[in-house]
């Protein structure tokens, strides 16, 4: 039997340290709160390179061949998402019985929030927003989480992107304790209320008790990690991915410049997304090596895209082993065609030609959970004092790019937890 050797005492335990779960614990740390952050990934200070996001990526499989991606690191996907922002769906929520407004009005004073600036947009993105407003497209500007005035001369900055790592770190700073390789294995639970976590760190098995358990461990982890700790009827109710492909064109003269990825796009009818897909020259070059389309890989200033997105329906499951499965239906799949139709005039347009269009992937697994069924308004499941923040929280008719509305939920969590809180927890590591 393995022991800790820790003898804290925590107000909280909160499971992941990705958006929702950094924005709780800087949050709660900042009441005077004690909190222990469980992450199940290494602390990686962030660079951006082959290495350092190689060593941190992990994908799972959610639908037919289709896989969806995730980080395993302190911070979470932050590290490397695009940073583009959709307004939080508040009216889905408030139909919920959760209203997000103050939540939201309070988040945008705390992240560097706003459409990108004309000058600090790449000569492709401008190429592909004349060719779609020329077509009649409403090709509209994208909120990001990007700090501009850190993009010097309009080109693009990893270091100018917002990321959840900088809320860790100041919770940190505030008193929290983070343990990094640290997986959760299921949530101890007494008298129908949750009093700790039993992990795994370094093949030991040790258990953490506090007052609270906030479960932030993303849309897919965290199902399992509650049928984990006794709630099978959790995850019943399916999941949306969102299915996705890019459309690659090359224009001869173009001089393009390492370019902020997804600032515009536009909504066809029927759930039909088209989005600018001018990344930067790393993810582009990984791309091309990864699809076998070498002879691209050094024609990036030349090279402009357009991803194709389409709603799918709610549908799959989580298997009793663990496992997501999904099976797309013919409507999605005519509604990817006629986004590639669209998608190829706005390339046409703009004077591309060599068209490659790359393999589908997943938008991201999401609302895999429910509110109303498996957590109430207040975000808290069957069990007292278990609660759950993430992005298997995104209802279907609120589909959005998910980090707003999680740094929205997170706040509105916060701040219950806050205004509700215990007197501190008699409560230690003790061993499992």
């Amino acid at each position: 039997m393995n022991t800790s050797k820790d003898k804290e005492i925590y107000d909280c335990i909160v499971v992941g340290s990705g958006t929702a779960g950094a924005v709780i614990a800087r949050e709660l740390s900042r009441s005077g709160q004690r909190v222990l952050i469980l992450e199940r990934g290494k602390y990686i200070p962030l660079k951006e390179n082959v290495w350092t996001l190689g060593s941190m990526f992990n994908e799972v499989p959610v639908a037919d061949k289709l896989k969806d991606a995730r980080v395993y690191a302190a911070g979470g996907s932050s590290a490397m998402f695009m940073a583009v922002m959709d307004e939080p769906p508040i009216e889905a929520y408030r139909a919920l019985g959760i209203d997000l407004q103050p939540a939201y009005d309070a988040m945008r004073l705390q992240v560097p929030l706003a459409e990108m600036a004309d000058a600090n947009m790449s000569p492709q993105a401008h190429r592909v927003r004349e060719a779609a407003l020329a077509l009649g497209y409403d090709w509209k500007k994208k909120l990001m989480l990007v700090d501009q005035s850190k993009c010097s001369g309009g080109a693009y900055s990893y270091e100018a992107k917002w990321k959840a790592l900088t809320f860790v770190d100041e919770a940190v700073r505030l008193g929290a304790e983070l343990k990094c390789q640290t997986l959760a294995e299921r949530v101890l639970i007494e008298d129908g209320r949750a009093v700790g976590v039993e992990c795994r760190i370094g093949g030991k098995s040790v258990r953490f008790r506090a007052e609270r358990v906030v479960v932030s461990a993303g849309s897919l982890a965290t199902p399992l990690l509650l049928r984990e700790s006794g709630l099978q009827h959790v995850a019943a109710g399916g999941y949306y991915i969102d299915p996705c492909f890019t459309l690659f064109g090359r224009v001869p003269g173009l001089k393009g410049v390492d370019s902020f990825c997804g600032t515009m796009e536009t909504t066809l009818e029927d759930g039909i997304v088209l989005k600018d897909a001018n990344v930067h020259r790393l993810p582009f070059r990984m791309f091309m090596l990864q699809f076998g389309q070498f002879s691209r890989m050094f024609a990036y200033p030349e090279s402009i895209g357009v991803t194709v997105m389409a709603h799918d329906e709610v549908g799959g499951g989580l298997s009793a082993d663990g496992r997501y499965n999904k099976t797309l239906d013919s409507a999605v799949f005519d509604k990817l065609a006629r986004g590639e139709q669209a998608a190829r005039a706005i390339l046409e347009r703009a004077g591309a030609g060599s068209i490659f269009k790359a393999p589908m992937f997943s938008g991201g697994a999401l609302g895999t959970l429910r509110v109303g069924s498996d957590v109430d308004a207040r975000l808290e499941t069957s069990v007292r004092d278990l609660y759950v923040c993430d992005g298997s929280l995104i209802p279907e008719n609120g589909r959005v790019a998910p980090t707003l509305t999680l740094l929205c939920l997170a706040k509105y969590l916060a701040d219950i937890l806050t205004q509700t809180q215990r007197a501190p927890a008699e409560a230690e590591a003790v061993p499992a």
